[in-house]
C-alpha cells in the first residue's frame, strides 16, 4: 500500500477553507482556540510546541523557503506574526518568553499567505487585495488590487524572483512585478469555475492552478512566451475512466463465471454489443458527484538530477543519448488533492500513476475510514521517493499526517536502456534495432523470383509455331515484326544479299566516358553531413503553387537525397518538384481516378508509391510519368492482361473493397506494406520495366502477397508507419478503436498493443524517429515515434519502456489529419495545424518554440528535409511554403 498514515492530529475547529502549512520538518496546525501547535513530522504522537499570540482564529500559514532561519507566518483578522521557529525552540530550553514579529495588523479576513524565494517579503490576501510586506519590519511595500472577486491563493515564482502570480474566484490570474509595483499579464475568464488551489515548479517555469470543477490547467512562465497554457487536465474524466477500468479488472479476477456471449457480428463489433448488454459499468462505483472533484491542493514533486557521462570520443552521439534520457529518465509528478481523494499524475504526459480514494475502503490505509471528504491540503517532500500529505477533513475537527510512495513510470532506466531489464517479464523489450536472426519460416525470408519459361512451348505445353524458312520458288506468309534487325517478311524469293562491308568497330581507341549523374550526385551528397547543433527552422525561404487550380495536399516527402519532394494531390494526381521550389521543375505523375492518399519514397531514391481513394496503388519511376506496375487485386497480378483474357472477376483474388489509405516499402524496399481496412499486406515484387510496342499497357512487373495482417480490434487501420532505411522486424499499426498495435514481421504476430494512446479519438498519424542518411544517432533514439489524434495533443512514446515520455500542446486539430514529423537531428518536431500556422516544438520541453504563420489554409502536412535545416509545409489550398534556419 502506497499511502501510510503516520497519526492524526484533533483541532479546535474544522480546519476546511483554511491554509495549513508543513515542511520537511514540521507541520503547524490550530492547537488550542487562538494557539499554533507545531509538531515534528517523526514525532506526531508527541505534544506540540505552542505559539501564543494571536487573538483571534488563525485562517492562514505558511513556512518560508530557506532552510535556516525556518520562518514561519501565521495571519490571523488582528495580526500578521513572523516565527523564527530555531528561535523559538531556544527560549523554550532556556525559559524565555515565545514571541513573533508583528508585521502587519487589522488587514481583514486572511485566505493565503506565501513567503517569497529568498523569504524578504511574504505575500498576504485579503479579500480582493495583495498586500506585499517585510518580514523583518512592520512595512507594507505594495497593494495589489485588480480582482473583481476575492484571491484565492497567491505563490512568488522561484525562477522570477519578483514575479507574483494570484488566483481569484473571478476566474483569472494575473502575474504581478512586485520589485517595479507593475502587472506583467492579466488574463481573460478562463474556467466557468473559481480558481481555488496554485503550485509553482522548482525544476520548471511552470505553474499549476486548479479550480472548483475538477480541472487542472499548467502555464508557460517562461520569459517571452506570453504565459501560454500548455496543458489542461479534466481530473473528473481521469477519475471515471479509473473507476471503469478497476470495475472491469474487478470482474476479469472474480470467480464468478458468466454465460458465454455468442455474436455473429463482426469482430470489431463483439465488444461494443457485449459491453451494451452488460450493466452499466459506473454500477456499484461511488458517484463522482458525491463527493465532488474540487481541486484544493496542488504539489510539484521534485526529482534528482541524473549526471551524464562525458565522451570526447563520440560527442555528437553522447547528445543525442543525453536528450534521450532526459526524456525518459526525469518524470517529475504532480500531487493533486481533491475532496475525494490524492492522485499522482506524470507532468511530462498527464498520465495517472496513482490514485488514492477516501471513499473506497481497500485503497486507503487503515483509519482513513472516518476520513470521508478532505477540506484543505498540506504538502512537502522531505525524501525523492516520498511526500508527506497533511490532510483536514471537511465536516470534523480532524487532521490525518499520510506519507504516500511516489510511483515511478519507468523503473530502472539504465537497464532497460541496456536491455538487461524488461518491465513485463511476460513481455520482452522491443526494439527497432533488433539482434535476433531471421526464423526459418519468416515471411522476412520471401523472394519473387520470375520464372523462365522455354521459347518452344507454350504454357499448356505444346510447342510453338517457328518462323517457316522460304525455299527457291516458294512464298511463305510471316507476321512483320518492329525489332532492332529487320528481317525480311517473306514475300520475294530472292537470296538474301551478302555483306559488302562492314566497319570497323573494336579499334583500340578508348570511347570517352559515359557520365553517370546520378552516382556523382550521390557521392557529393554522402559527404555532407547534417548539422546535429543546428537550430530550428523558421525563416520563409520559398514559397509555390503546386498547380494551376488550388487542390488540396494529402501527403508531402522528401527523396531520400533531399533532390526532390513528392506531392499528393486531391485532383487525383501527384506531382515531384525539383529541388529549390524557384526552379519550377518537375514531373506530374497520373493515373488514379480518385484522391491520392499518400505518396512516399523507395530507399534508393528511384521509385515512388502512391495510393488513392479509387481502390488502387501504383508504383512508378523518378524519370517516367507512367505507372510501372498497379495494386488492384488483393492477392498477385499474375492474370492481368493475359493473351486472349477477358475481364473475369476471380473470387480467389478479389479486388480490393475499400479505399488505400496507406502505402509504403519496407525492409530497404524488398517488401510493399498496403493499407485497406482493418488490415495490412505485405507483398514481395519483381519489377521487369520492359513493354512491347504494340502493347504498350501490359506491364511485366509482378506482385504477390506474402501475409495478411490483421487489427481484429479496429474497423479501419487510421496510421501506419515502419522502418525502410535500414533493417527493422516492428510495424507500427493505430486503429479506430484507439489503439496502437506492434506487429513483428519476423515473428509475423502482434508483440504489444498500447490501449487508449488518445483518449478523444483514434490516432491519425504515427510518425518514427528514422533520422536520415546524413545523421548517425544511438540505438536508443530509434525506439521513440509519435502520435497524434483529432482534439488531442502530440504524444512522444519509447517502445522499450512501453509507454508515453512526453506530451506537446498548442496547435489547433479538431477535424483534419494534420501531419508531423521529427527533425533528422532528433531535436525538433513540426506539426501542422488548423490555425493556418505550422509549429516547430523542442522534443525535450512541452510546449512550442515557433509559430510559422503566413499560410492561407489548413496546414495539412509538414516535413524535415534530410540534409538541411529547413521544413516543408504543405496547406489544403495547394501551396507549399519551405522555411530555413535563420
Amino acid at each position: 500500500m502506497s499511502v501510510v498514515q503516520q497519526g492524526v492530529i484533533r483541532t479546535p475547529f474544522q480546519l476546511s477553507h483554511s491554509q495549513i502549512a508543513c515542511n520537511s520538518t514540521y507541520v503547524v496546525l490550530p492547537y488550542v482556540r487562538t494557539t499554533l501547535g507545531v509538531w515534528k513530522l517523526d514525532q506526531i504522537t508527541a505534544k506540540p510546541l505552542s505559539l501564543e499570540g494571536h487573538h483571534g482564529r488563525v485562517s492562514a500559514s505558511c513556512f518560508g523557503h530557506q532552510a535556516l532561519p525556518t520562518l514561519l507566518c501565521s495571519a490571523s483578522d488582528d495580526y500578521v506574526i513572523i516565527w523564527n521557529i530555531e528561535n523559538v525552540f531556544k527560549c523554550l530550553l532556556t525559559g524565555k518568553q515565545i514571541t513573533g514579529s508583528v508585521i502587519g495588523t487589522s488587514l481583514g479576513h486572511i485566505n493565503y499567505c506565501s513567503f517569497n524565494l529568498d523569504d524578504s517579503l511574504v505575500a498576504i490576501c485579503s479579500d480582493r487585495t495583495v498586500h506585499i510586506l517585510h518580514t523583518h519590519e512592520e512595512r507594507v511595500q505594495s497593494i495589489l488590487e485588480g480582482h473583481d472577486s476575492m484571491v484565492s491563493c497567491c505563490e512568488f515564482c522561484p525562477h522570477y524572483t519578483a514575479t507574483l502570480v494570484t488566483v481569484s474566484h473571478d476566474r483569472t490570474f494575473k502575474v504581478w512585478n512586485v520589485e517595479d509595483g507593475c502587472i506583467v499579464y492579466q488574463s481573460t475568464i478562463i474556467s466557468s469555475s473559481p480558481f481555488i488551489s496554485l503550485a509553482m515548479s522548482k525544476a520548471h517555469e511552470q505553474v499549476a492552478m486548479g479550480t472548483a470543477d475538477g480541472q487542472v490547467r499548467i502555464y508557460d512562465m517562461s520569459d517571452g512566451n506570453d504565459f501560454r497554457c500548455l496543458h489542461e487536465l479534466d481530473v473528473p474524466k481521469i477519475l471515471s475512466k479509473y473507476k471503469e477500468t478497476a470495475l472491469d479488472q474487478r470482474e476479469n479476477d472474480s470467480t464468478n463465471k458468466e454465460p458465454n456471449f455468442v455474436s455473429s457480428r463482426p469482430s470489431w463489433q463483439k465488444q461494443k454489443m457485449s459491453h451494451d448488454q452488460k450493466d452499466d459499468p459506473t454500477e456499484g462505483a461511488t458517484d463522482l458527484s458525491e463527493v465532488g472533484c474540487s481541486i484544493i491542493g496542488l504539489f510539484y514533486t521534485y526529482q534528482p538530477l541524473t549526471e551524464h557521462r562525458e565522451d570526447n570520443e563520440n560527442q555528437f552521439l553522447q547528445q543525442s543519448d543525453t536528450v534521450v534520457k532526459d526524456l525518459l529518465a526525469s518524470q517529475p509528478t504532480l500531487v493533486i488533492g481533491t475532496t475525494g481523494g490524492i492522485l499522482q499524475v506524470n507532468v511530462k504526459t498527464l498520465e495517472l500513476i496513482q490514485f488514492t480514494d477516501f471513499q473506497d475502503q481497500t485503497s486507503v490505509a487503515p483509519g482513513l475510514g472516518s476520513l470521508s471528504t478532505a477540506g484543505c491540503y498540506a504538502f512537502c517532500q522531505p525524501n525523492p521517493s516520498q511526500v508527506w500529505c497533511v490532510v483536514g477533513s471537511l465536516f470534523e475537527p480532524l487532521v490525518y499526517v499520510l506519507t504516500e510512495t511516489i510511483k515511478s513510470t519507468i523503473g530502472n532506466l539504465p537497464d532497460i536502456l541496456d536491455g538487461s531489464l524488461s518491465l513485463n517479464e511476460s513481455s520482452p523489450i522491443l526494439s527497432v534495432l533488433s539482434s535476433a536472426p531471421l526464423f526459418p519460416n519468416s515471411p522476412l525470408k520471401a523472394e519473387l523470383t520470375p520464372k523462365v519459361k522455354d521459347a518452344t512451348t507454350t504454357q499448356k505445353g505444346t510447342k510453338k509455331m517457328v518462323m517457316a524458312v522460304a525455299t527457291k520458288g516458294q512464298v511463305v506468309d510471316q507476321p512483320l515484326t518492329f525489332k532492332s534487325k529487320v528481317r525480311s517478311s517473306g514475300y520475294s524469293a530472292e537470296s538474301p544479299r551478302r555483306t559488302m562491308f562492314q566497319p570497323k568497330t573494336n579499334s583500340s581507341k578508348s570511347a570517352p566516358p559515359t557520365k553517370t549523374p546520378s552516382r556523382l550526385s550521390n557521392r557529393k551528397s554522402a559527404i555532407k553531413e547534417y548539422a546535429m547543433n543546428c537550430g530550428s527552422p523558421s525563416q520563409l525561404k520559398e514559397k509555390l503553387d503546386i498547380a494551376e487550380k488550388p487542390a488540396a495536399i494529402n501527403k508531402i516527402q522528401f527523396s531520400g537525397d533531399g533532390q526532390y519532394l513528392a506531392c499528393a494531390l486531391a485532383n487525383n494526381s501527384a506531382q515531384l518538384v525539383k529541388m529549390p521550389l524557384s526552379s519550377g521543375k518537375g514531373t506530374s505523375l497520373v493515373g488514379h481516378n480518385g484522391a491520392v492518399n499518400a505518396i512516399t519514397w523507395s530507399h534508393d531514391n528511384q521509385l515512388l508509391l502512391s495510393c488513392s481513394d479509387d481502390k488502387t496503388s501504383m508504383l512508378w519511376s523518378k524519370s517516367g510519368n507512367e505507372p510501372i506496375m498497379e495494386f488492384k487485386t488483393v492477392n498477385n497480378n499474375f492474370s492481368v492482361d493475359k493473351e486472349g483474357s477477358t475481364a473475369k472477376l476471380d473470387k480467389e483474388n478479389p479486388m480490393f473493397g475499400q479505399e488505400i489509405k496507406l502505402i509504403q516499402f519496407y525492409y530497404v524496399d524488398k517488401f510493399i506494406l498496403l493499407v485497406s481496412g482493418n488490415a495490412f499486406n505485405m507483398y514481395k515484387y519483381h519489377l521487369d520495366p520492359t513493354k512491347s510496342d504494340l502493347k504498350r499497357y501490359k506491364t511485366n512487373s509482378r506482385y504477390k502477397i506474402v501475409k495478411s495482417f490483421q487489427m481484429t480490434e479496429a474497423q479501419q487501420i487510421t496510421a501506419l508507419s515502419a522502418i525502410n532505411s535500414f533493417h527493422s522486424y516492428l510495424v507500427l499499426c493505430a486503429g479506430s478503436n484507439k489503439t496502437v498495435e506492434i506487429f513483428d514481421m519476423n515473428a509475423a504476430k502482434s508483440v504489444h498493443c498500447f490501449q487508449d494512446v488518445h483518449s478523444a479519438k483514434p490516432a491519425h498519424v504515427i510518425c518514427q524517429n528514422q533520422g536520415s542518411s546524413y545523421a548517425s544517432h544511438p540505438a536508443t533514439a530509434y525506439d521513440m515515434f509519435l502520435t497524434a489524434a483529432a482534439n488531442d495533443s502530440i504524444k512522444l512514446w519509447d517502445l522499450r519502456t512501453k509507454s508515453c515520455v512526453r506530451r506537446y500542446e498548442g496547435h489547433s486539430n479538431r477535424a483534419h489529419s494534420c501531419g508531423l514529423d521529427i527533425s533528422p537531428c532528433s531535436k525538433f518536431i513540426a506539426s501542422g495545424s488548423e490555425d493556418r500556422a505550422a509549429y516547430v516544438f523542442d522534443v525535450r520541453s512541452g510546449t512550442y518554440l515557433h509559430k510559422l504563420t503566413g499560410h492561407t489554409d489548413v496546414v495539412s502536412d509538414v516535413v524535415f528535409h534530410p540534409m538541411y535545416s529547413q521544413l516543408a509545409t504543405a496547406c489544403l489550398n495547394g501551396k507549399i511554403r519551405l522555411y530555413t534556419e535563420p
